[in-house]
């Protein structure tokens, strides 16, 4: 099983707030202390900031990424190195994978109450370097909690069937507003279009009932006779810039699942094979593009304690 993978976009090239991609820094809260910064404590806290990457989910566990640490700024790149041709061929699992170590950066630097400005892919002429985080200044004031840094090393892949009730109305909102945070859309499928999309994985035969989820990506007709809620992360260009939001948003959405008790499993299977992409997209209405299917469950076992060390992280020093 792999883990991981029609209307344009607004031109978001300039508006009022300048340069697309751009994000300028947040405004120092009312009565905050701005600490000055130092070199050491830049680097410290982008070296942490790549550290708390090594958590992120990635194709086959490959971190096809690497990092540039230059004075005040970090920089995400592609490691190609690290990709297989043979299941990612254009590269989108792979960048979907830079943008959920992305993701655990920029919150690992928000919760230590950094500012920073983030841009995506700032050198055109260098398609490998995916964005870029430059820090600006460091508030003193009492930081609020940040669930989704508590929940990095909690997060797990549960391959395991889902049993039991669904999960909440509640639940299922919080996830979905954590990815339209990341700009990107989530569309859950209806009970029919499951179906559909096990029959249209299985050449058209009728999908059997009762079937676990284990093997869903070469299976999938065990999309059916579940408790589990499937949906479809999707956007509405597919472009590499989409893929890195997808991998932020993948991020987003697991890490708030973790912390709400809902497992999480990313499915790239459905999307990869052409018959079930096309599908996926005449159920989102054709007006986006596919990126991963999402099975979301009640956990068994809520994590407690975390799942493993972070992988070492390759920094390049400038």
């Amino acid at each position: 099983m792999q883990v991981m993978q029609f209307k344009p976009r607004p031109d978001r090239r300039q508006d009022a707030t300048g340069p697309a991609n751009v994000k300028p820094p947040a405004t120092a809260s009312p009565g905050a202390t701005i600490h000055p910064i130092g070199v050491q404590a830049i680097a410290h806290a982008l070296r942490t900031a790549a550290d708390t990457a090594g958590f992120a989910p990635s194709i086959l566990d490959s971190q096809p990424w690497r990092w540039r640490l230059t004075g005040n700024t970090l920089a995400l790149y592609l490691e190609r190195g690290s990709m297989d041709d043979d299941v990612d061929v254009d590269g989108r699992l792979a960048i979907i994978s830079c943008g959920a170590a992305l993701h655990h950066a920029r919150i690992a630097l928000a919760a230590a109450g950094w500012r920073l400005t983030m841009n995506r892919r700032p050198d055109p002429a260098d398609p490998d370097r995916l964005a870029s985080l430059r820090l600006e200044e460091r508030t003193l004031t009492e930081q609020a909690p940040a669930p989704l840094v508590d929940s990095v090393p909690l997060r797990r892949t549960d391959r395991t069937p889902v049993t039991g009730t669904p999960i909440t109305a509640a639940q299922l909102k919080a996830i979905t507003s954590a990815v339209r945070a990341e700009e990107t859309s989530l569309h859950v499928l209806y009970p029919d279009e499951v179906l559909d999309l096990a029959r249209a994985a299985s050449g058209g035969a009728p999908a059997p009932s009762g079937s676990d989820d284990r093997t869903i990506g070469t299976a999938p007709a065990s999309l059916v006779g579940s408790s589990a809620t499937f949906a479809v992360l999707y956007g509405h260009t597919d472009e590499p810039e989409d893929w890195l939001r997808a991998g932020e948003a993948l991020s987003a959405a697991w890490l708030t699942a973790t912390a709400a008790g809902v497992s999480l499993l990313p499915l790239s299977a459905a999307v990869e094979v052409v018959a079930t992409r096309q599908a996926i997209q005449v159920m989102i209405g054709c007006v986006g593009y596919p990126y991963l299917l999402l099975r979301l469950g009640r956990a068994t076992t809520p994590p407690s304690s975390p799942r493993r060390a972070p992988m070492p992280q390759v920094i390049d020093r400038r």
